[in-house]
């Protein structure tokens, strides 16, 4: 469920900032996909890329913190709906980091470094001449791959702890709320006893009422039954 900026909350525009930074980034990842991998284009695209990448893991971090020191002025429905938005970009990020270092991307970069590390001399041989790439520059992507694998592997860790911390809060709340249909049930119960005490003393003493009505009228007629008789 979106959430809406109508009082010009901050922290829903950098959301919407966050927001549309992954999407700029997805729209790149397309873009590179269609150009050669040893294209110059290619090459500019992904240092964008991961420079934006870097960007938007930094700003959720920003917007995780912010989050937190807005719990205390916000419902805690209100701070879950946040934090899931937050949880979804940040798993939006994780995607876009393995699209960037998919096999597709740097296949054709790894195969030739692979072919270097076998044969240094023969670099000019197995890599095209069209090719910008380096041995130094080959060896340095692989090392920003592996980084940007361990940092998705970080965020992958945070999300699942903070959906660990929300799930044992949850199920806290779950056991208050059942404590307090208990003693409610208990109440109710304590209630429903009393109520019926009350309704058969009513009961009872409206027979008796009765009765006593039935034999005062009894005790007059046979009183006057007996002053006709003596007259």
């Amino acid at each position: 469920m979106a959430l809406i900026n109508i009082d010009g909350d901050p922290w829903l525009t950098d959301l919407d900032a966050c927001e549309r930074l992954s999407n700029e980034i997805q729209s790149q990842l397309a873009a590179r996909k269609r150009e050669n991998t040893l294209s110059r284009e290619y090459g500019v695209l992904s240092g964008t890329v991961r420079v934006r990448l870097k960007q938007l893991g930094s700003e959720l971090e920003q917007l995780n913190r912010k989050l937190g020191l807005l719990t205390n002025s916000l419902t805690a429905a209100e701070t879950e709906r946040r934090q899931r938005k937050v949880e979804s970009l940040q798993s939006k990020l994780i995607q876009l980091q393995r699209q960037f270092n998919g096999p597709d991307a740097d296949r054709d970069a790894l195969f030739q470094t692979s072919n270097a590390r076998n044969d240094e001399d023969d670099v000019p041989a197995l890599i095209p001449s069209q090719s910008s790439y380096t041995v130094a520059d080959l060896r340095a992507q692989q090392t920003r791959i592996l980084e940007d694998q361990n940092e998705g592997l970080d965020a992958l860790s945070k999300v699942i702890a903070r959906q660990k911390q929300l799930a044992t809060r949850i199920g806290g709340e779950v056991d208050l709320h059942n404590e307090i249909l208990d003693d409610l049930a208990d109440t109710i119960e304590t209630t429903h006893s009393g109520t019926d005490r009350e309704t058969r003393q009513i009961a009872t003493i409206t027979t008796e009422s009765s009765t006593w009505g039935y034999w005062t009228v009894i005790g007059l007629l046979f009183v006057g039954i007996i002053i006709v008789g003596i007259l």
